[in-house]
């Protein structure tokens, strides 16, 4: 088998591990159970912009794309303002957010392990600037690694979470910011599972067909015909 092949295949296996894996954190609770039924409130955050060093985005373009937060109980903290003692935290690039069940697993490492154990939470966006200069398989093998976390809570037991300085959400991200083009609104509908910008590598194929797996594993879930723990 040649390097290219070699290299393609462990990219597929990366891509669909990726993808099914924020399926399953998707359905950590039914999906037609109500929300704020489950487990309200939900555990305090403070959110960390950073800036993105690709486009520039920053805290000022982020709360300029009118993003709302997914919880009453997550705030935003200002460009030199500390954390507050006790809370956790998320960091997420200036033109980046998840979508609201993304970051399902994220309040319930929370509520399960307590602030103290998962303190520090981060978009793969961010991870992937501990190693810009890794290529794009390596930096999806570290991303994968990172979110073996995610199994702890799928297991659904007392713990504890494996050590860690950040937990990598296993969620894709989409692009916000003003669009001033209906091109531009388009864009930021479409879900980047390796961050803003790395998803586009090879004319966005990776994003394309992690979206895809990702879709058919969700659908194949609602109809029963895969189990995910709930």
């Amino acid at each position: 088998m040649t390097a290219v092949a070699t290299t393609e295949t462990a990219l597929e296996t990366l891509v669909d591990r990726m993808a099914r894996r924020e399926v399953a954190a998707h359905f950590l609770i039914p999906a037609d159970q109500p929300p704020g039924v489950i487990r309200p409130p939900a555990p305090p955050m403070t959110v960390h912009i950073l800036t993105c060093p690709v486009c520039g985005a920053d805290g000022t373009t982020f709360a300029a794309s009118g993003v709302t937060l997914p919880f009453a109980e997550w705030r935003i903290a200002g460009a030199h303002q500390p954390t507050e003692p006790g809370l956790p935290t998320m960091t997420v690039l200036g033109c980046e957010w998840f979508a609201p069940r993304a970051v399902l697993p994220v309040a319930i490492a929370i509520e399960r392990f307590g602030p103290a154990a998962a303190s520090r939470f981060r978009s793969r966006g961010v991870a992937l600037l501990d190693s810009p200069d890794l290529p794009f398989e390596a930096g999806l093998a570290q991303l994968d690694r990172q979110e073996s976390w995610l199994g702890t809570l799928l297991a659904g037991g007392p713990g504890p979470l494996p050590e860690a300085p950040a937990y990598t959400v296993p969620a894709a991200t989409r692009l916000v910011g003003p669009a001033q083009s209906w091109a531009a609104y388009r864009d930021t509908l479409t879900a980047r599972f390796a961050g803003p910008h790395t998803s586009d590598i090879d004319g966005g194929r990776w994003n394309d067909a992690y979206l895809e797996i990702r879709r058919i594993t969700a659908a194949q879930t609602l109809q029963g015909y895969a189990t995910c723990p709930a």
